[in-house]
């Protein structure tokens, strides 16, 4: 019998010690293989789609960088660009402060406690695409209850978020952080109430006000859910679609269109398979790096950290 046979009770050790600490990583398989199958090689699928000529019923061609350079120079992609930051800083605002001023508002106990949250959790338990539908038909010019308010018993005009661009901008905004502060308001909400009472009642027994005592001990101890909340919503803000395609899909004349927007159109009206996926690379590429500078700025903000 050979040596090499034989293995030594050091690398059978070795072998068993390995073993055990890499087996246990092995049952995270059936959770990884969907996000492999799903998400990541779709996710390089789109990636190498963004580098070629892809249309229905023809081989892929490969063009380098033009469905790129064809995505800088097309009319739309400056409106849609400008707009999707607009609209997701602004619809980040306005989630993160609401959440916040409602989550410190529950935060004592009181009666109905739990069913006012409950309450505002709803427009979070909707469907987005339900609920921007069913605010577009109360909003409508001649069948809609707002505007039917607004006019009979308000004497105000209607709303004519179809025509005005500025309207139709403050309606899409406020029907998204309608729908999403929720979201924010349990993350805040989540960490507001695990701030131990006896720090509050310290800070008033020392003198200071419920402002004094919110500004300088709960909102420096809660500032990583802030962050956190706020990272979330403008990542979902900056790839949202649902909002702007089923009010307005982009118009009036495309002062609307988003990234996300203009991605569909070019995918699925237009068949540019590979301009759509260059859409779709920038947006993840965009997203990371403003999320990104967006949380070291937050961060630093919170903990003083210098370069």
């Amino acid at each position: 019998m050979s040596s090499n046979a034989v293995r030594s009770p050091d690398s059978t050790r070795n072998l068993s010690r390995g073993w055990r600490s890499f087996g246990p990583n092995l049952l995270i398989l059936p959770a990884l293989l969907p996000l492999i199958l799903l998400i990541l090689l779709p996710a390089i699928r789109t990636v190498v789609m963004s580098f070629h000529d892809v249309t229905h019923g023809f081989d892929d061609v490969y063009v380098g960088f033009a469905n790129y350079i064809a995505m800088v120079s097309h009319r739309a992609f400056n409106t849609a660009f400008l707009n999707t930051l607009i609209f997701s800083f602004s619809t980040v605002a306005g989630e993160v402060l609401i959440g916040l001023a409602v989550a410190v508002l529950v935060s004592t106990r009181f009666r109905a406690q739990r069913l006012l949250i409950s309450l505002i959790m709803v427009p979070y338990a909707v469907s987005e695409v339900v609920a921007v539908i069913i605010w577009r038909y109360m909003l409508e010019p001649d069948i809609g209850i707002i505007n039917f308010v607004l006019t009979r018993f308000l004497g105000m005009g209607q709303v004519q978020w179809a025509t005005e661009l500025y309207q139709t901008w403050i309606l899409i905004i406020l029907l998204r952080v309608w729908v999403q502060f929720p979201f924010s308001f349990l993350i805040i909400y989540s960490s507001l109430i695990g701030i131990p009472q006896e720090l509050h009642e310290s800070a008033h027994i020392d003198g200071a006000s419920n402002w004094k005592a919110f500004t300088n001990i709960s909102l420096p101890l809660i500032s990583p859910a802030i962050v956190i909340a706020s990272i979330f919503a403008f990542v979902f803000a900056f790839r949202n679609f649902a909002t702007v395609w089923v009010l307005t899909r982009g118009g009036p004349i495309g002062r609307t269109e988003l990234l996300s927007t203009m991605l569909y159109k070019q995918a699925f009206r237009h068949w540019q398979f590979g301009l759509a996926s260059a859409i779709a690379v920038v947006m993840t590429v965009l997203t990371f790096l403003i999320s990104a500078y967006y949380l070291r700025s937050m961060f630093k903000g919170m903990f003083g950290q210098r370069r």
